[in-house]
């Protein structure tokens, strides 16, 4: 999808001012008894053979895919071209015996088997084997949006830095923004509360790929590593931004050089943006990237896309100042004479971050602060889009995330017991699921259709 980001349909030269969206989202492949298949390699082959105009691409996990989709400025482009790829693919996986699990973790236990990549190899000597098993375990869905006009160069890759420019400001105030809506859309996404056959949290991606001591996982992935895979603070000013940049390259320089000294580290990472895995963040293919975010049904990721679009539309196109307030932990996104205030960013990362991991809707605060993230993205979007963005709204009506969902159902089934699955019952749990994203994305794409049509 990242070269599709830069290139797209047709060759484009410079950012343009009417700034695309991309989606990306990761999937685990299981078997037709349910459980874990370590064939992704296989069925993408097969894909690209088949179909080779689908954006589909390994991950580091062997039983990881991932889809791409074309760039668009109207959402509904990539995501039909998405809902195409993944019907396609389906069709492959059905052929092959597989089917594709749409959720962040699968449920049961499996062993993580790792691709072969000299990348992912420094990352096994860095995190070391327990800690790489979670990158090979867990699958998420990113969020691409074009950065202001200007502000990045195409030829070097990398951010440009301007004085007194408003396009440099949009840039922050939007980065900014994306951190502080990140726990609401971890919980809009949250699909995945069971990770090797225990429950974990609601949110089991977020505490295990972001670990660290605000998650309360310092066994997660990035646990000993917050700088370059936590949730970031704001920044107040684009030098602000590159300083961070500088300091993450050079804290992962050490690290790789500690762990691996033979380690050829610009042939590995040529370009500073590769050296971030954070929920939030700037791409050497000059878009934004949210990245926080679980895998789910393409209904959900669809809806999360559009809210996301609008939102970044009306802070870019009309210079909205991204200011953080204190007022604003009771008040958030309330927009006055050109300012949007958000709470501080000690707040979004020491309270509501964890409040979304572990108690989702049931926390009061946390489940107040997404509905009015979701009132203040609506009021931007236009109505013909609301019907897509209605899972969102009942989710929040509900209180019911689709982990709640997936917790209510293995509790009915007789699945769950003192907190942990049978791996019988896990393949069953995830057998289930994987039977209901097709019926989804169908669902999804005939709305999408309709939409595309108005």
């Amino acid at each position: 999808m990242a070269k599709k980001m830069e290139d797209g349909k047709e060759k484009r030269h410079r950012i343009l001012k009417r700034s695309k969206t991309g989606i990306e989202v990761e999937f685990h492949l299981i078997n037709k008894r349910g459980r874990i298949s370590s064939r992704a390699s296989d069925i993408i082959a097969r894909i690209k053979k088949l179909h080779p105009g689908i954006e589909v691409t390994s991950e580091i996990g062997r039983s990881m895919i991932e889809f791409g989709s074309y760039p668009d400025v109207e959402t509904y482009n990539p995501a039909l071209n998405l809902a195409d790829s993944l019907e396609k693919a389906g069709r492959v996986c059905e052929d092959s015996g597989l089917m594709i699990y749409p959720f962040a973790t699968y449920p049961g236990r499996f062993r993580p088997l790792m691709n072969r990549a000299d990348s992912y190899s420094v990352k096994k000597k860095v995190f070391g084997t327990d800690r790489i098993a979670i990158a090979c375990s867990v699958t998420g869905f990113h969020h691409h949006y074009t950065l202001p006009k200007g502000v990045f160069d195409t030829k070097s890759r990398m951010l440009r830095l301007l004085k007194k420019s408003k396009l440099e400001h949009s840039m922050v105030s939007s980065y900014n923004f994306e951190i502080a809506i990140d726990p609401a859309l971890t919980l809009l996404t949250q699909s995945s509360p069971f990770y090797q056959g225990l429950y974990y949290c609601k949110d089991s991606r977020m505490i295990l790929y972001r670990g660290g001591k605000k998650l309360r996982y310092k066994k997660g992935l990035y646990g000993k590593a917050q700088q370059v895979g936590g949730l970031p603070p704001y920044k107040q000013t684009a030098t602000d931004l590159f300083d961070s940049l500088a300091r993450r390259w050079r804290r992962w320089e050490r690290l790789v050089k500690k762990a691996d000294p033979g380690a050829d580290f610009d042939r590995l990472y040529p370009n500073k943006l590769d050296i971030t895995w954070n929920p939030v963040k700037l791409n050497k293919h000059g878009t934004l990237e949210q990245r926080g975010m679980s895998a789910n049904y393409l209904s959900v990721i669809v809806a999360v896309t559009i809210l996301l679009k609008f939102c970044l539309k009306k802070i870019q196109r009309e210079f909205i100042e991204v200011v953080p307030a204190d007022f604003a932990v009771n008040e958030p996104f309330k927009i006055e004479n050109g300012v949007l205030y958000i709470p501080p960013h000690s707040y979004v990362r020491n309270r509501l971050q964890p409040w979304s991991a572990y108690f989702g809707y049931e926390h009061e605060d946390m489940h107040s602060y997404t509905k009015k993230f979701f009132s203040f993205a609506r009021s931007l979007t236009p109505k013909r889009y609301y019907r897509m963005i209605r899972p969102l709204y009942d989710m929040i009506e509900n209180k019911s995330s689709v982990s709640d969902q997936v917790i209510s159902y293995a509790k009915k089934s007789g699945y769950l017991n003192n907190g942990s699955l049978s791996q019988d019952d896990a393949a069953e749990l995830a057998l289930h699921y994987a039977r209901q994203f097709p019926v989804d994305l169908k669902k999804t794409r005939k709305a999408l259709e309709r939409l595309s049509s108005l």
